[in-house]
């Protein structure tokens, strides 16, 4: 068996960097225009930019992200660059990268602290907290921030050339260890899974996908283009995880008021609890049905182009299609709620006007009684 870990020590890395994403879900919609227009950093559009080989833009934001660049911060003792990108569907992502030269067992080492940095994850919510005070005035329906990191380890050159199908065979192993942050060999079924979402164009370059972290080996300009890909399957998650928070909120709230004897109509404003409930079901539906069309329809994919291959892997890895189901599930669940509300407001507002129509009776025949009386 030619890989071993220790087979790993011969690779030298020329250049790359360690990056860390930190992607936050802050609102329903940033105003991206009013936000370029009043901002004094310098905001750009940010459209994915392709390389220069012979493929058509398969992949485009239907409104393009803003971004700016940072100071640079400290980190553990090293000197990261901040990336900022601010997303219309509500999404703010932080980017730190941390460039990288010398051995793949230092490489190893560094992806493994930064993943577990406490100083790391400090320095994102202070400058998501400076961010928010800048751009909170192009905020629709603000709420608490939701966040989702991930790391990527990317190497632009080896000291001596070398191929994804060498790196692939020979060093199995050590990527397996790497991506799934483990100093100890895994075993082979674990390297076999850990490796199981993986991509190559070219034989110079590779991609490999797992939950929290990816490596991936290309020019700087196409590792641009797979990160981005990658942040961007970041920030639906982020987004499928909001509604399923606001789902499970609000089911937890429809049980209470299910087993809640209030929910009968309340005569004197004649606008029962149930209602009500209706009316926040029904809103709560339609906010969720635009947040999900606004995120799905973010990004543009037309034809089975590589990088659409890509971001399906990517989504498989990050089981978007589960959230999904699950999200429809229980949107399934509110919408019965919904109309069981309804029903009763119904009910109830049936039950109120037969009641005044009976009242109404009841008088008219006392006034006949009275009048035959006198």
């Amino acid at each position: 068996m030619i890989d071993t870990q220790a087979r790993a020590t011969d690779i030298a890395i020329e250049s790359g960097f360690l990056r860390a994403y930190f992607v936050y879900d802050v609102a329903t919609q940033i105003d991206l225009l009013k936000l370029s227009a009043s901002s004094t950093k310098g905001y750009q559009p940010d459209q994915i930019k392709f390389s220069t080989f012979t493929a058509p833009s398969y992949l485009q934001f239907a409104v393009a992200p803003l971004v700016a660049e940072l100071p640079p911060v400290d980190v553990d003792g090293r000197s990261a660059s901040i990336r900022l990108k601010i997303f219309d569907y509500g999404t703010i992502a932080i980017r730190f990268s941390v460039p990288f030269s010398g051995s793949w067992y230092d490489f190893a080492n560094l992806s493994r602290d930064l993943r577990t940095s406490k100083n790391l994850v400090n320095e994102a919510e202070q400058i998501l907290q400076n961010v928010l005070k800048e751009v909170e005035h192009v905020f629709t329906k603000p709420h608490d921030a939701l966040v989702e990191d991930y790391f990527v380890a990317e190497v632009n050159k080896f000291a001596q050339a070398i191929n994804a199908s060498t790196l692939v065979q020979e060093h199995k192993g050590s990527l397996a260890s790497l991506v799934a942050g483990e100093v100890t060999p895994l075993s082979p079924g674990e390297q076999d899974e850990a490796m199981r979402i993986k991509f190559s164009y070219f034989d110079n370059e590779l991609v490999i996908v797992t939950w929290d972290l990816a490596f991936i080996y290309d020019s700087v300009e196409g590792a641009d283009i797979t990160e981005s890909i990658l942040e961007f399957a970041n920030t639906q998650l982020v987004e499928l995880r909001l509604y399923d928070s606001l789902l499970d909120k609000h089911l937890d709230e429809i049980y209470r008021w299910k087993d809640d004897n209030r929910r009968r109509a309340h005569w004197l404003s004649g606008k029962g609890i149930a209602e009500r409930q209706a009316e926040k079901l029904r809103s709560l539906l339609v906010d969720v049905q635009e947040l999900s069309d606004r995120a799905e329809n973010a990004l543009k994919m037309i034809g089975d182009a590589y990088y659409a291959r890509l971001y399906r892997g990517v989504a498989t890895r990050f089981a978007l299609a589960d959230w999904q189901k699950q999200i429809e599930s229980k949107l399934d669940s509110v919408g019965q709620v919904y109309r069981f509300a309804t029903d009763q407001a119904q009910h109830a507002r049936s039950e109120f006007l037969e009641l005044i129509v009976i009242a109404l009776i009841a008088i008219e025949i006392l006034v006949g009684l009275f009048g035959l009386h006198h």
